[in-house]
């Protein structure tokens, strides 16, 4: 009776029930199936979802192939590093990302403000990545690390490898330097390769770690690491050192190591002998162009760069006036002073307007026209020929050898031979060509006609002409040797992680060049003397018991009023000075190193780049020839022949008459 008058009410809400119920059961229905769906049918996959979330796949960076010198010595290599990453996932869901980033500024003794900028930095990328709060931590920072770790979440000390040159600064722009994949960088890196990158990889910047990438770069593998739910490492579930390829595992592959021709003793002889000077070096084997030595001063440390370079350092270095990060050996070309006589001297003999017979009387200038030019020399060398004029630098004979030529372009036809103008194709980039001038070259560059005057300034390496340190080695190599003309080159080989060589780099010829007997005898007498003969402009640099020879060039880096011609370079401002050159080989017999030096603002050649070549050259002849040039050869030989020349002469007996 309860219910009369609201039967109406009790079938709606019998109504709502049913739909209820029926709303329940599908419910059911779905959630069912979706379990049987992620449990029967896909199981497998969720099993791996989950595995995935406890286990951190970690990578483990490839080695990078060593570079070794000639004498397979390690010159660049791999040592570990250790890093303190942190996981902004785990360090988030921790609930004490303040605390913990407190606690690891002052266990590293840094600002804690640094630490939240890096992490700043990193809001771009997903807060699954590691983010790098500091690198190269010292053996104590790893200790307090891994004492706090359990109440530092999200916070780990990673070993990292950390590309170490061997030898400080030597030769930092021939090696070069790596650094971390930039976003710029990623597309064009990733176009046409089989093993992409990613931002935490890195590449070879410059140098020969980039111009040998795909060679040096190796296959990183990887460790699995079983984590809680703050990211934090339980126990190492597989130490493998192998990366997953295509679902399957294989070993990670060491980069291939380089063998270069350069010999680092005579790379530190280079640094010795430049001591607090600028400029650059290079040493060539002219007998089959492999590069000896290199070196551009001042330079820096490339392991510097190797973990991501400090902004401080980086704006001391491009703001550095002497330009410590280019290559003074390649990337900077200078008027070749009197270095360049010796082309003027092949153009004359090659010629034939001048011969061994040809003599100019030197009185310290000439006149061209309302000009007065002067020689170095104020006094004058008196009468010389072209042997003594190259023993002597006179300028006046180049002069009027300059006068006797048809043109500029004589000189231009055989500087070309001989390999300026253009790069030697050195495995390197940013090769500066240098500049041989010509009539048609000045007409099409400033609209005027070459005038008579600037010939002379050609001839004896100054005006227009410019050249390259590497240059100048290679004229005179392809000189000593008769006229061949080699491409430079660094690299002797390449070879596996394991020692075996899988490839070789022979010599390459460039250009032969006719040059007559007579034309190279003449010249290198007149080399030998700059050094050995007391008249020398070398004579200075020469070592007792040790020949060798060359050719000094000083060079106006300002135009200098006559007056001031024979004032002393060293009043002058720094940057005013002359730059100093000097190209000399040895031995004299059978050359096996040419090198050339030019050490900027020095004054001279003689005194400013001389002393450079004298260090690497008696470093080079002691190594290589020490039965004839060690310490102890050179007293015995110069001991034998004070004897022979004090021993009296005795009448010969009889016998020796008859015989």
């Amino acid at each position: 009776m309860a219910f009369i008058g609201n039967e109406e009410q009790t079938r709606e809400l019998q109504d709502r029930f049913k739909y209820a119920t029926l709303a329940l059961i599908l419910g059911a229905v779905i959630l069912a199936s979706r379990l049987a769906y992620l449990q029967i049918f896909n199981g497998e996959q969720m099993r791996q979802y989950a595995e995935e979330n406890r286990i951190k796949k970690v990578k483990i960076p490839s080695p990078r192939g060593m570079l070794l010198d000639r004498f397979r010595r390690p010159v660049v290599d791999n040592r570990p590093a250790f890093d303190v990453i942190v996981t902004p996932q785990y360090l988030k869901e921790s609930g004490r990302a303040s605390e913990v980033l407190n606690r690891v500024a002052a266990l590293l003794k840094v600002p804690v403000a640094d630490l939240e900028k890096r992490l700043e930095k990193s809001k771009g990328q997903a807060s699954f990545l590691p983010v790098s709060l500091k690198e190269n931590l010292t053996r104590d920072e790893v200790a307090e690390l891994e004492t706090w770790k359990l109440e530092l979440p999200g916070v780990s000390v990673e070993m990292a490898i950390q590309r170490t040159n061997l030898h400080g600064d030597v030769a930092s722009h021939v090696l070069g330097y790596i650094g971390q994949v930039s976003p710029q960088e990623l597309t064009k890196l990733n176009q046409g390769v089989a093993r992409k990158y990613s931002l935490d990889d890195v590449v070879g910047k410059s140098g020969l770690e980039k111009e040998f990438e795909p060679v040096l770069r190796g296959v990183d593998g990887s460790e699995l690491v079983e984590v809680d739910a703050l990211g934090r490492s339980i126990q190492k579930r597989e130490t493998s050192g192998r990366v997953l390829v295509q679902n399957r595992e294989v070993p990670s592959i060491p980069g291939k190591n380089l063998i270069l021709s350069l010999d680092q003793d005579l790379q530190d002889a280079a640094v010795r002998g430049f001591g607090d000077k600028t400029g650059g070096l290079i040493a060539i084997d002219p007998r089959n162009g492999e590069v000896l030595a290199m070196i551009s001063r001042p330079s820096f440390d490339p392991t510097q760069f190797s973990r991501g370079i400090d902004n401080d350092l980086w704006q001391k270095l491009i703001a550095d006036e002497k330009k410590p990060l280019r290559d003074k050996a390649i990337q900077d070309h200078y008027m070749p002073g009197s270095t360049f006589k010796v082309i003027t001297a092949i153009a004359g003999l090659e010629e034939g307007v001048i011969d061994e017979n040809t003599t100019v009387n030197c009185t310290g200038s000439i006149n061209l026209g309302n000009r007065v030019v002067h020689c170095h020399k104020k006094e004058g060398h008196g009468p010389v020929n072209v042997v003594k004029a190259l023993t002597k630098s006179c300028d006046v004979f180049f002069y009027r050898l300059a006068q006797k030529l048809k043109s500029v372009n004589d000189i231009a036809k055989w500087a070309s031979h001989m390999g300026f103008g253009t790069r030697t194709g050195i495995e390197l980039a940013r090769e500066a060509p240098g500049l041989v001038p010509t009539e048609e070259w000045k007409q099409k560059r400033f609209g005027v006609p070459w005038g008579p005057g600037e010939t002379l300034s050609v001839a004896i390496g100054q005006s227009f002409m410019l050249a390259t340190t590497i240059q100048l080695a290679n004229a005179y190599a392809a000189l000593v040797n008769g006229g061949t003309l080699y491409r430079p080159h660094l690299l002797r080989a390449v070879e596996s992680a394991d020692g075996q060589i899988l490839r070789e780099f022979p010599p390459q010829i460039l250009e032969k060049t006719s040059l007559q007997k007579k034309t190279v005898d003449l010249i290198t007498q007149g080399l030998w003397g700059v050094v050995n003969d007391p008249g020398g402009t070398a004579h200075t640099q020469a070592i007792k018991g040790m020949e060798f020879a060359g050719k000094t060039g000083t060079v106006q880096v300002i135009q200098i009023r006559a007056e001031k011609i024979f004032a002393k370079c060293a009043t002058l401002p720094y940057r005013n000075r002359h730059h100093g050159v000097f190209v000399g080989y040895a031995p004299i017999k059978n050359p096996s190193i040419v090198l050339a030096v030019v050490a900027e603002h020095a004054c001279s050649g003689s005194m400013g780049a001389g002393p450079i070549a004298r260090e690497v050259i008696k470093t080079y002849l002691q190594k290589y020839y020490p039965d004839l040039y060690s310490d102890s050869a050179i007293a015995d030989r110069i001991k034998a022949d004070q004897k022979a020349k004090n021993a009296p002469n005795s009448a010969p007996t009889p016998r020796e008459v008859e015989e």
